[in-house]
């Protein structure tokens, strides 16, 4: 019954993903099917991240051929380091440079599998780095920080831009830090999880302002589709229960989520 009454309401609203990887392999044999089937629910604002060059340069194809649905982010990602060499690392730059490339992304720090105090040093300086290209270019970036938060945070602070936080792991405290300097914190499909701790907390008490939605498919799968290959046309399960959270419409939800999208883009 509450799937048919999701899908009764969204196709009244317009939705965001602000991150998604339609590139990835698990969509090689349906990726037309999956577009669409987000389109058909709604999810007209759409972030794919690419994570190499090469994804990158079959994003925009993919994109061009389709009628240009979607965005297309280009980052590094923190613990691919052997890319930031100098032949890739202009390659990278002069795609990053293209008008088909909104943002830099996703880029930052991973901690979980790295405990090496050198490689982690290294990250930082990539990190950096792109931030500053990302401002070069006049382009905001999205973030990946995993077990890390306080060195994410004390980067963006001290570099600045038009800064998004993907699957924002930190707690209440913490994003109204990141709130208090203009970065924006994207939240996912582990709100709707039983055992999720900070997202409900950080949803229901941020700065509205700077919320967005994604699903990070194909990863993350929001409840009830827990367990399965996740995709954009799940968004409307994620922005329902921020809507519950704050005690607002799902209509209100989604119209301060789009407003927030343009001013990610606008705002400097």
């Amino acid at each position: 019954m509450k799937y048919f009454l999701v899908s009764v309401w969204v196709n009244r609203m317009r939705f965001l993903d602000s991150h998604f990887h339609l590139m990835a392999e698990e969509f090689d044999k349906d990726r037309e099917v999956v577009l669409q089937r987000a389109l058909n629910q709604g999810v007209k604002d759409l972030m794919v991240i690419t994570l190499d060059n090469e994804e990158t340069k079959k994003a925009i194809e993919f994109n061009q051929a389709h009628g240009n649905p979607f965005l297309i982010a280009a980052g590094i990602f923190p613990e691919d380091l052997e890319k930031n060499n100098e032949i890739y690392w202009q390659e990278f730059c002069d795609l990053c440079a293209k008008p088909e490339i909104s943002a830099i992304g996703e880029i930052g720090l991973e901690y979980h599998w790295v405990s090496d105090p050198e490689l982690r040093e290294k990250q930082k300086l990539l990190f950096a780095k792109q931030i500053e290209l990302s401002k070069a270019l006049n382009k905001p970036y999205l973030v990946h920080s995993r077990d890390a938060i306080q060195d994410t945070f004390d980067i963006m602070k001290a570099h600045g831009g038009r800064g998004l936080v993907h699957c924002f792991p930190g707690s209440l405290e913490m994003a109204k830090e990141f709130n208090k300097f203009g970065f924006y914190l994207a939240i996912g499909g582990v709100l709707t999880f039983k055992n999720a701790k900070h997202a409900p907390e950080v949803v229901r008490g941020m700065d509205i302002r700077y919320l967005l939605s994604e699903t990070d498919a194909p990863y993350m799968t929001p409840v009830p589709h827990r367990g399965q290959r996740n995709e954009p046309s799940y968004i409307p399960y994620i922005v329902e229960k921020m809507a519950e959270l704050r005690g607002i419409s799902k209509e209100e939800m989604t119209a301060q989520i789009q407003q927030n999208w343009l001013n990610f883009f606008t705002k400097k």
